[in-house]
């Protein structure tokens, strides 16, 4: 890729993500070597620095990147494998239209989940992070599915709309298969980045927050399964 090229600024985030996967792949950026910074991927892409900030998060949740205060960001080492293939184009088709669907409930649900959450619904969610970090951590496929889809299934029932919960639950069961592909290939990376963000902002009642934190994990997440078909 051309040091000067300048990338169309259509789904802007998107190219930027290409480039920094083509960066990493090809070793141009090794682990443990610190990346371009925002300022000096703008200018070399023509691009803003927040689309370059939203395509490095995609990056630190999927856990080929670490950022660290004052210091930069860094391509982490041994930490994640390499996304080549990991998704056949049916597959990753299959996916975008599940989160998009999913994106629509779970967005609006976690908004009005906010204002009605209760310590009580606090705690099983952070008990719930905990538990899946644990799952995650031995290796265990199922079980961390079965803690990302509880969490999720959690805040639809706090919006006190059983629509949300039964959209959810039937989407669930409908594409278990489905789903367990994405935990088989990515593990529950994203999940670990985004669930505490949006717990947090349901334990402060700012549903805003909560909706746009939602809405980033899902969004974010179809971002990289293109990167890995």
């Amino acid at each position: 890729m051309s040091e000067n090229l300048k990338i169309k600024k259509v789904n802007v985030t998107q190219q930027v993500a290409e480039y920094i996967h083509d960066r990493i792949e090809s070793g141009a950026w090794p682990e443990g070597s610190q990346i371009e910074s925002e300022l000096q991927m703008s200018q070399k892409l023509g691009v803003s620095r927040a689309s370059i900030r939203s395509a490095i998060r995609q990056f630190i949740a999927y856990g080929q990147l670490e950022s660290i205060q004052g210091k930069g960001t860094f391509v982490r080492a041994g930490s994640s494998p390499a996304m080549q293939a990991l998704f056949s184009s049916e597959d990753s088709a299959n996916i975008e239209k599940v989160m998009q669907f999913r994106t629509t409930i779970e967005r609006d649900a976690a908004f009005y989940a906010a204002e009605r959450a209760t310590q009580a619904d606090i705690l099983f969610l952070r008990q719930n992070l905990e538990r899946m970090k644990a799952a995650d951590q031995a290796m265990d496929l199922k079980l961390s599915w079965e803690y990302d889809m509880e969490f999720h299934k959690k805040v639809a029932e706090m919006s006190d709309n059983q629509f949300y919960l039964d959209s959810l639950d039937l989407l669930f069961r409908s594409t278990y298969n489905l789903h367990f592909k994405i935990i088989e290939r990515l593990g529950v990376r994203f999940a670990n980045y985004f669930h505490p963000a949006i717990v947090e902002a349901l334990d402060k009642h700012d549903g805003k927050k909560a909706s746009n934190c939602m809405m980033q994990h899902l969004q974010d997440f179809v971002e990289m399964v293109k990167l890995a078909k």
